[in-house]
């Protein structure tokens, strides 16, 4: 299913919400769900109902943090009983963490779940419902794009933007930069990261974005975040150490099932 099908009749969604065309409604699997002091209340979903010639319905929607933010409603059938009888999971905020076309889970998208009023209020709605690649629990799922200003936007008129992971190592690099948490784990794990001390020299000076940029150019061995795009042997040396970087960051931050 896409922006063009209506939601299933088993999701009862607010009046507010209801009239928006979904950006997903249909099947989904329960992949994985998790909650770390680091990574907030995450839950993986194995989209079953994509038509619309295989194009991933969240391709080119802004994802990571600051991702693009989300209003879903997921529900379950009771055991044994009908399905005109559904269970209600989650319905409430969420931001888009990332979205891949994976050989194994096929078409999967990760969500933030908001532990705020207009969230989950403190525990993970998912506990204690069977996760799995293959096994999963089998869903219903609805998800709607918001904007910051409320508004719910129709999928077909989005901007998009290119995936992150289609983007070459510079503009990751100046784009990861940005982001506070990654600039906090760099400072937490300097020591590790760049392991002689002449190499951290100097960059107790620095914050945020600077010292992002500085600690990215020593550990890939690069004066200049362009050099990472460079068509040279050195410069595939420094992709391949930023690539480490990066998978070392996305362990850490969103777990070992981020990095596949």
């Amino acid at each position: 299913m896409n922006a063009h099908t209506p939601v299933p009749s088993a999701l009862r969604i607010e009046e507010a919400v209801a009239p928006a065309p979904p950006v997903y409604a249909g099947e989904a699997l329960l992949v994985t769900w998790g909650h770390t002091a680091k990574s907030g209340m995450t839950v993986t979903f194995s989209l079953n109902d994509v038509h619309d010639l295989g194009v991933h319905p969240f391709k080119g929607m802004a994802w990571g943090p600051g991702g693009q933010r989300l209003r879903i409603a997921v529900v379950q059938a009771k055991g044994g009983e009908a399905a005109s009888a559904p269970k209600p999971v989650y319905q409430g905020e969420a931001m888009l963490m990332r979205w891949a076309d994976d050989c194994a889970l096929g078409m999967m998208v990760r969500v933030l779940i908001d532990k705020g009023p207009d969230g989950t209020r403190g525990s993970h709605p998912f506990d204690g419902l069977h996760a799995g690649s293959k096994d999963g629990l089998l869903l219903t799922l609805a998800v709607w794009a918001v904007a910051d200003d409320e508004r719910v936007l129709d999928p077909r008129f989005m901007p998009r933007r290119r995936p992150f992971h289609t983007l070459n190592a510079t503009q990751q690099a100046q784009i990861i930069c940005r982001d506070a948490r990654f600039t906090t784990w760099l400072r937490t794990n300097l020591r590790s990261l760049l392991d002689e001390p002449d190499l951290r020299f100097g960059l107790d000076v620095l914050t945020g974005y600077e010292l992002a940029s500085e600690v990215v150019r020593r550990y890939c061995g690069v004066s200049s975040r362009s050099e990472l795009k460079s068509d040279t042997a050195a410069g595939e040396r420094a992709r391949g150490r930023f690539r480490r970087l990066m998978r070392g960051y996305d362990e850490a931050v969103f777990g070992p099932a981020a990095v596949r």
